[in-house]
């Protein structure tokens, strides 16, 4: 599997605000936006809102536009979305909620057409795959929305809320030790959702110097201030996967801003695991931290680790390298037989949907989940989109194929990824490749549903690769793995300055 890994080979300086800047970098992959802000939550958001404040419009418009696009007119998705922040609200850190305010303040004052409500619709729909999505969002409109559905029902057929949308597949791994070149850490966040909607082209690099907190950098779009993906100066770096659970609540705090938390606080892995496990969770999502401890490299304190977390509106599970928990995931089948499926590895964390957790997976709908009365639990039996056999198992594969000289031949497709030969220590190309394979859903094109962004982490080293979907000239889509990775030093981001 060829996999395009690129620096930038040159960047412009676009806008400057206060400490803040925008550059766009450029190599043969195209260009990417990167912005920093700095300061009090007041300063970075005004920051931000002045410097990509057209680009929040943009984004915003094209969420407001997906939910629509699954059957629900203009008029009641912003009511839908509004009504469901107003749930998330209470539970979301005051900072945040000032620095989003901030946000639209700045983005007005530059002329752009930004409200607080745009920023808190796209917050909200980073929390609102919920499942049984049609049921739910009756109960969240109530009979507010009966007035506006009349009125589009005078023009149109009858129409679904939300037409049914089956759960995308993320996947995320961390790997370590004997495993790594030199023992250090890498790690992969591979984001599987809605494709194929323009959303690329307001990607966003942003680098935040909060004031009193740790410096980081997310990976994600324009007007998502949270952390879809990011690593901090620290060496810490997360990454989520959405897994549908019967137990789906929106009062507890928005995860993209628990990830900020995570960034922002954390100088170990124990920090990050206390912030996940203290919060109040909303939906079905696995996570993981990776740790790569880059200030102990070289000595014998040096001690990388990762952690991965399930967690529902009802219960947060965390799990670590080898865990017993994992070896004992079972399920009964129908002759009462228990199958083990859990596959923990050592100086190794991963996850896709599947939950390995007793109380988590007794709760999930995805995967054929047990928490769902039409489902048997059963991971191996014919079910159309495991992510199990589809993405969890084959990173577990992998990483065993290098740890042995085994070859690996991608069962999907049946193409080899890996040749036979000796055993191989996982570094940069290696992560990439398991990062690329279990995100090369291509044959997807057709269901609107494959990677859209991948970022491989190297912590220990405070370098990433991060890769978005794209789209040429005449209309030939890629996903993100495909469309090639660009190469970041994060403390080259950090030192940056604004020379204008």
């Amino acid at each position: 599997m060829d996999i395009t890994y690129l620096k930038p080979s040159g960047k412009r300086m676009e806008r400057a605000v206060g400490a803040g800047f925008l550059e766009v970098y450029s190599s043969p992959l195209g260009e990417l936006p990167v912005v920093h802000v700095a300061g009090t939550r007041e300063e970075m958001g005004r920051q931000y809102g002045a410097l990509v404040g057209d680009m929040i419009r943009r984004n915003a418009d094209r969420l407001v536009g997906l939910f629509a696009e699954l059957g629900m007119p203009d008029e009641v998705v912003r009511l839908l979305l509004d009504k469901c922040w107003k749930r998330l609200e209470s539970h979301a850190p005051e900072c945040y909620l000032r620095e989003m305010a901030a946000i639209a303040e700045g983005a007005r004052e530059a002329g752009f057409n930004v409200t607080i409500e745009d920023i808190h619709r796209v917050i909200t729909v980073t929390n609102f795959d919920l499942y049984k999505r049609e049921e739910r969002a009756l109960e969240f409109l109530d009979d507010d929305a009966a007035p506006l559905l009349e009125h589009e029902h005078e023009h149109e057929h009858e129409h679904e809320i939300l037409k049914e949308q089956r759960g995308m597949a993320c996947t995320m791994f961390a790997v370590w030790g004997s495993r790594t070149v030199d023992g250090k850490m890498f790690a992969d966040r591979d984001l599987d959702w809605v494709s194929q909607t323009g959303i690329h082209k307001d990607r966003l690099i942003a680098v935040y110097h909060p004031a009193g907190k740790h410096a980081f950098v997310t990976m994600g779009y324009a007007g998502v201030v949270g952390g879809l993906a990011g690593m901090n100066e620290k060496g810490i770096s997360l990454g989520q996967v959405g897994a549908f659970s019967v137990r789906e609540e929106l009062d507890g705090i928005p995860w993209v801003l628990m990830a900020r938390q995570v960034l922002e606080e954390s100088d170990c892995l124990e920090d990050a695991v206390a912030i996940i496990q203290d919060a109040r969770h909303t939906i079905g999502y696995n996570y993981l931290v990776a740790d790569g401890d880059p200030e102990h490299f070289g000595t014998d304190a040096f001690k990388p680790n990762a952690a991965a977390f399930e967690t529902n509106f009802e219960c947060c599970e965390t799990f670590y390298e080898d865990d017993p928990q994992e070896r004992e995931a079972s399920w009964t089948g129908p002759e009462g037989e228990v199958v083990c499926y859990g596959m923990p590895l050592k100086e190794a964390v991963l996850r896709a949907d599947t939950a390995f957790g007793k109380r988590t997976r007794a709760l999930q709908a995805t995967d054929n989940g047990p928490g769902e009365p039409e489902n048997d639990g059963n991971l191996f039996a014919p079910f159309p989109h495991n992510t199990y056999l589809e993405c969890h198992k084959p990173m577990h594969d992998m990483i065993r194929a290098y740890e042995t000289g085994a070859e690996y031949v991608f069962p999907l497709r049946g193409t080899k990824v890996i040749d036979a030969g000796a055993s191989r220590k996982i570094g940069p190309v290696e992560a990439l490749t398991i990062a690329g394979t279990v995100a090369h859903n291509v044959e997807k094109l057709d269901e609107n549903d494959w990677d859209v962004m991948s970022v491989v982490y190297a912590p220990t080293d405070l370098e990433f690769w991060v890769a978005y979907e794209s789209c040429d000239a005449e209309g030939n889509w890629k996903n993100a793995p495909d469309s090639g990775y660009w190469r970041f030093d994060l403390v080259e981001l950090l030192a940056a300055r604004a020379d204008m």
